[in-house]
Parts: C-alpha cells; sequence; structure tokens
C-alpha cells in the first residue's frame, strides 16, 4: 500500500498533456502515433462504497492537445466481468460503466468541469462551484467509443471554446480521473479521494504543460424556430363524443434566441429572447393527498438551469419556477478570481401567486391576473479561509399593469405591487469536514395601497460532513410573519426551528459494506401557537455494492388550529388540537443483473389531517424501476399510491402511473414516449398525457425536435387538447 500511494503521488507530479504533431481522428481509437507520446495516467484506487483497491483490470488516460481541441484517450483492458455500454441519451449513463474527467481549470481548488462518458462515449456534463453542483450544466464537445466484453476505448475533443480559463502562456490545471463499475456499486479515483470531501477539487492532482487557445469561449448565438399547431378544448361538449368541441387549430411560428458572451475567463453574459421550451418534458403531476403548503416542482428550463449554481445561497433566495412565462431574460453569471457574480432579470408574462400559508400584502391571484411581472435578483460571493464563502443576495420584484396584448399607454407599465429583499450569509471553515454557517434575509413586500410589510428570517448552523466517520449538523431558525420570498420558495413563516441531525458511517469488511445510522430531532414553534416536534431515525445498509436498504421512523407531537368545522372534534383547548403521530417505512434501491433497476418504497403514518384537524392513517406505496431489454431500448416506470384515512371523514385515494420509453437509434437520434395516467378522490375525471418526442442532437444547442402532446379525460375517452410541434435550433460560434 505504501509503494501504490507513493507511486500515485509521482505520477499526480507527472501528469502532461503532450502535444499532437499530426490530425487526431476521432473515432474511438487511439492508433494515431501522437497517443503514444503522451503520458498515461493510471494508478485509481477504490474510494466508494469502501476504500482500497486497484479496479479490475487496467485504466489509463491520456490528453494530447493542438490549437483548437484538448483530446482524452481512455483504455480499459482486461476487465473480469461484462462491460456495461449501451446507447442511451445524453446524460442517461449512470447504470453504464463510466469514466469520469475533472478539470480544475483555474487551478484554484474550489470549482471545476466534471466530464462523464460511458463506453460509447455517451456525454454527461456537469459543473461544480465551491461545492455547489449543477447536474444540468451542458456544453459542445464529441467523444466517440468503442467496448468489448471486458475491454473499452474513449476518445473526447474538446475544443477549448467550450472551457473557461485563464488565457495566456503554459499552464497547470487541476485533474481527478474516476472509474464507476456499476455491476459491483465501486468507484475508483486517481488521485485517491475522499467520500463525501466538501471540497472535491482541493484534492485534484496537477495537470502540467496545458497550452490553451488565446481566445476563449467569446461569443455563442443559438437561434431557434419553433412551429406548433394546438388544438384546444373550449366546450367539453357531450361525453359521447371524444372529437366533439376541439377548436380550430390555433397555429404559431416562434423564433427565439439565446446568446452567449465571454466578458471575463470565467464571467459571462447569457440572454433569452421570446424563448419555447415545448422540447422539455413534462412535470410529474402532484397527486399528494393532506398537503399542507405548494409542491415544489424542479428546474427544467436550460435558460435558468445554466449557471444556476452562482445563485443559490443559504435563504434560497431564487426558485426559478416563479418565473412562470418569460418574455426575455439576461444574466451575468460566472467567476473572477475570488468574486463569484449572478445578476439576473426577467420579464415574466404571467406571474404567479404567493406560495405562502399566510395572506401575503400584494401577490394573491386578484393582484396579478392580467399583469406581468419584471423580476432582478442579484447575487455576489467571495471566497473567505480557504474554502468559506461570505454571500450578498438583493432581489426586487415587481408587478406591473402590463401585458403584450394592451396598448401602450401612460398606465402600461405602473407598478402595482414591489417585493424587495436582501440576504447576507457566509459559511466559515473550521478545519477539515467542518464548517460554521449562517445568514439573514430582510424583505419589504406589498402593494400601492398598503405600504409593503417588513419581515426578517435567521439561520445558524455547525456541521461535519457526512461520509466518513461522524457526520454532525445543529441548527436554529427563526422567520417573522412578515418575511416573503416572491422570487423563492417560502411555504411557512410566523415559526422558530431548532434541531440537528447525527449520523456515522461504518464501514465492515463483509457482506454489507456500510452502515450508516443517523439520528435526528426538529423542533418548531409558531407564532399563533402552532407547533411540531418530531424525532426520528433511518438506517441505511449499502448491501454487496449494488443494494441499499433503508429503514426508517419518527414519532411526532404536534398542536394545530382549527381551518375548517369537522364532526369529529377532538380538541383540547379552543382552535388548537393536540396531536401525536408516528411513521415507519422502508425503501430499496438496486439492480438485478444489468437488465433492471429498482426502486420500491413503503410507508404508513398516523398524521393529522390539516383539513379537518382529526388523526389519521396515511399509506404510501410507490415504485420506480428501469427496464433495458435491448442496447438501445430503455424504459422508466414511476406508480404512486396514496390512502389517507382522516377519522369519521371519508378515505381519499389517489393514483400516478407514469412510463417513459426511449429508443436511442443512435448516439444523436432518439425517440421518447411517455404517458402519464392519474386518478383518485381528488380529481374530478381520470386523465391521461401522452407525448412522443423525436430528437436529433449533435451538440447541446445543435438540435431538431419534432413532438406530439395529447391530454384526455378517461370514462369515456375525452380528448381536451392536441399539440403538434416542430423544433430546431444550432449553436453558431462566430
Amino acid at each position: 500500500m505504501l509503494l501504490l500511494a507513493c507511486l500515485a503521488t509521482a505520477l499526480a507530479q507527472d501528469a502532461r498533456v503532450a502535444d499532437a504533431t499530426g490530425p487526431i481522428v476521432l473515432d474511438g481509437r487511439l492508433d494515431e502515433p501522437d497517443w503514444a507520446t503522451a503520458p498515461p495516467l493510471s494508478g485509481l484506487q477504490r474510494y466508494r462504497p469502501i476504500d482500497g483497491g486497484p479496479p479490475p483490470g487496467e485504466t489509463e488516460v491520456r490528453f494530447l492537445q493542438d490549437e483548437r481541441f484538448l483530446y482524452v484517450g481512455v483504455t480499459v483492458t482486461g476487465a473480469d466481468y461484462g462491460v456495461r455500454a449501451r446507447i442511451s441519451p445524453r446524460e442517461a449513463i449512470n447504470a453504464d460503466d463510466q469514466v469520469g474527467i475533472y478539470l480544475d481549470t483555474f487551478h484554484d481548488h474550489r470549482s471545476g468541469y466534471i466530464f462523464y462518458f460511458n463506453p460509447l462515449g455517451i456525454q454527461q456534463d456537469i459543473r461544480q462551484n465551491n461545492g455547489k453542483w449543477n447536474m444540468s450544466w451542458s456544453t459542445a464537445y464529441r467523444s466517440r467509443g468503442t467496448a468489448t466484453e471486458d475491454s473499452f476505448t474513449i476518445e473526447v475533443a474538446f475544443p477549448w471554446r467550450s472551457l473557461k480559463y485563464q488565457p495566456g502562456g503554459e499552464q497547470t490545471w487541476g485533474v481527478i480521473i474516476t472509474r464507476k463499475i456499476p455491476s459491483e456499486g465501486s468507484k475508483y479515483a486517481y488521485p485517491k479521494l475522499e467520500r463525501g470531501h466538501p471540497a472535491l477539487f482541493s484534492q485534484a492532482a496537477d495537470l502540467g504543460g496545458v497550452k490553451p487557445a488565446a481566445r476563449g469561449s467569446g461569443l455563442e448565438l443559438i437561434p431557434a424556430l419553433t412551429v406548433s399547431q394546438d388544438w384546444p378544448r373550449e366546450d367539453v361538449g357531450p361525453r359521447e363524443d371524444p372529437m366533439r368541441g376541439l377548436d380550430s387549430p390555433l397555429q404559431v411560428m416562434r423564433p427565439s434566441l439565446d446568446a452567449r458572451f465571454g466578458i471575463t475567463p470565467d464571467l459571462g453574459l447569457a440572454a433569452t429572447l421570446n424563448p419555447d421550451f415545448s422540447q422539455v418534458e413534462s412535470d410529474v403531476s402532484d397527486v399528494r393527498l393532506n398537503a399542507r403548503f405548494a409542491f415544489q416542482f424542479p428546474e427544467t428550463r436550460p435558460f435558468f438551469l445554466d449557471g444556476s449554481e452562482f445563485y443559490t445561497d443559504r435563504q434560497k433566495t431564487l426558485y426559478t419556477r416563479s418565473v412562470n412565462e418569460p418574455l426575455y431574460g439576461v444574466k451575468v453569471s460566472g467567476r473572477e478570481g475570488a468574486w463569484s457574480v449572478g445578476a439576473l432579470n426577467s420579464l415574466d408574462l404571467t406571474p404567479l401567486a404567493s406560495f405562502n400559508e399566510n395572506e401575503t400584502p400584494g401577490f394573491d391571484e386578484a393582484d396579478i391576473e392580467g399583469r406581468s411581472a419584471l423580476n432582478t435578483v442579484f447575487r455576489l460571493r467571495r471566497d473567505v479561509l480557504g474554502t468559506g464563502t461570505v454571500g450578498l443576495a438583493l432581489v426586487d420584484k415587481r408587478v406591473l399593469d402590463f401585458t403584450l396584448d394592451q396598448p401602450l399607454d401612460t398606465e402600461a407599465g405602473r407598478s402595482t405591487g414591489t417585493h424587495q429583499a436582501a440576504t447576507i450569509d457566509a459559511n466559515v471553515p473550521l478545519g477539515g469536514r467542518w464548517f460554521v454557517s449562517g445568514s439573514t434575509l430582510q424583505s419589504i413586500t406589498g402593494t400601492a395601497e398598503d405600504g409593503g410589510r417588513w419581515g426578517q428570517g435567521n439561520e445558524v448552523s455547525i456541521s461535519r460532513a457526512s461520509g466518513v466517520g461522524t457526520g454532525l449538523e445543529l441548527y436554529a431558525s427563526d422567520r417573522t410573519p412578515g418575511l416573503r420570498q416572491e422570487t423563492g420558495f417560502l411555504p411557512q413563516v410566523g415559526q422558530t426551528m431548532t434541531g440537528g441531525a447525527l449520523d456515522h458511517t461504518f464501514t465492515p469488511d463483509g457482506w454489507v459494506q456500510a452502515y450508516t445510522p443517523e439520528v435526528t430531532l426538529d423542533l418548531g414553534w409558531e407564532r399563533n401557537g402552532e407547533h411540531r416536534h418530531e424525532l426520528g431515525t433511518t438506517h441505511e445498509l449499502v448491501i454487496a455494492g449494488i443494494h441499499t436498504l433503508e429503514l426508517f421512523g419518527a414519532g411526532s407531537m404536534s398542536a394545530e388550529g382549527r381551518q375548517t368545522d369537522s364532526p369529529a372534534d377532538s380538541t383540547t383547548s379552543p382552535g388548537m388540537t393536540d396531536f401525536t403521530g408516528w411513521s415507519v417505512g422502508s425503501a430499496y434501491e438496486g439492480q438485478i443483473g444489468a437488465v433492471a433497476e429498482l426502486e420500491p418504497e413503503l410507508s404508513l403514518s398516523r398524521t393529522l389531517d390539516f383539513t379537518y384537524l382529526v388523526p389519521a392513517t396515511t399509506t404510501s406505496v410507490s415504485l420506480d424501476g428501469t427496464l433495458r431489454p435491448t442496447q438501445s431500448l430503455r424504459l422508466d416506470a414511476r406508480t404512486r399510491y396514496n390512502r389517507h384515512v382522516p377519522d369519521g371523514e371519508q378515505a381519499q385515494a389517489s393514483t400516478l402511473t407514469r412510463g417513459r420509453l426511449t429508443w436511442q437509434f443512435t448516439q444523436a437520434l432518439g425517440l421518447r414516449l411517455v404517458e402519464e395516467h392519474i386518478s383518485g378522490s381528488l380529481f374530478e375525471d381520470a386523465a391521461l398525457q401522452s407525448s412522443a418526442l423525436l430528437s436529433w442532437l449533435e451538440v447541446p444547442g445543435t438540435a431538431f425536435y419534432l413532438g406530439y402532446t395529447e391530454t384526455a379525460a378517461l370514462a369515456p375517452y375525452l380528448a381536451s387538447e392536441r399539440v403538434v410541434f416542430a423544433k430546431a435550433s444550432v449553436l453558431l460560434r462566430p
């Protein structure tokens, strides 16, 4: 082991990029003479799920460069297992063998690019900045791979324009190489990595001899054109005639433009005009029962995902799904030395009402109907004390008396409601995996009539990152009743919370490779006298590397104020219900060979019904699964069943079934079919949504899509809307 450590150290000092003297043909075969001149990196060591040991076979990674490209060549030989390599859509390679290339292009040990490739060269890319992961970041590059039963070769060409770096002369970058073997659930790295380390790129080795082009990212333009035809149904009509009531088709031709420009090496301007997101897959329907707060949907729109890590703060000031239908968006994001900045401005044509459980002074349904909203968010962050940060976020949102279909007069554009907020936050390292963090948020929100309402929120925590040994978090927070986050997601205010979590990761040498028990305690008090306290525990076991079993349970005590009258009244004080509840459950995640992946979950709980304020029993069953019958076919299925029975009231139930079939013909060309069915006591009719999307994606930005969507009610079948669209875009780099 000492010899291996010394060898890894020596290789880390000698890792270099060689100069290509001839052309490199990107075909997944490292047969050009220049590849033989590039020194190989090897010596990977396992770090997940447990430490120690090299991967099966031999792994070598080489780097070449010329005036236009940085090339990476990967060879894996002599693997003693069946290599997994499927023709998949871009980003969908997590169940395949993978090699990861991590590049710290500024050599600041804080940020970098992460690229994964399966043995056929299918790509996945991520941006990481100060521990913030942007899983949806993408850039343009090309890769090809060839695979056999026990070996594979990958060849990658990164245009210098697709990477950000400090221009000028020969450089040293940081580099990490990883290899994932899904059949054994393990991951290996060069140099050796520590699981869950809060500063990933501080562990990188040096990659010397890098000679990037002087130009940098420059200007990028992505013009796009979407042509669609929509058959809506205004009048439902007789249910026995499924086609009756569909109105005349609405034909729309929608041009749009995305633009990016590198202001400095790592600071860029991005803009979108009249964006169209028709190719983005629809959200999974919310079928929760006994929901107290609004559902938080994940962001899927490319403009808002690009550079999103520069807008994150501890108070979660920006929830981009609060911008519902942008007419335009402009943002500046990136790094300049020790500073990170994110500035966003967008005009929302159909803003959403507030998410808060309490009445808001200026953003309810009546205040936003027939109006637009101008959103401005500014985020500035400074690196301090090695891996620490101090940041500032400023927000301005204005509800405007303006729509596109009204004439522009003296009243158009008048502000009818405003929201301003400021956040200061800090994350200070205490050494190793320890951090102390805190933030304060101040807001003023209101309409022209009420003059505004002030509120504040404060939080502080101390933590030790989990993954190795003991993990710990202790926190406390307080939010006043007047606090609002109209560009964020803040469903509850007027409360004080405190609590923590304690876990420890054991790595026994045997069938169970990792065991992590955790205990959590959350205590919450609201200004109106309500409270909720919960003590929970979770036990996670990693078995044979490919099976993860989780057992969880919790007990709670709460007091809730009355919302509606109920014949089943069990209050112990006027207007207040005291309640003691519990929950238990289990979840599993694992593989069945190379063909199937399963994630079932079952939970049973005794909770408080938030409508009637009586005890209720809730049962939830879910199953997520992936089936890969061939190298190019993939079926992802999701099913949810919930049953909620308030004491003395009628039982409620809901079901969700969603299936997505992907047929990837080539690395660029694929077909996606999605079916979603929802039903239950909360829905007037069972509903079915069907969609088909044929996509050709050469590189991010250069693509063609042809899609069809139909929404219908069932029993009997009644189509409510049909949409057909075609969209084409092209990445231009003048």
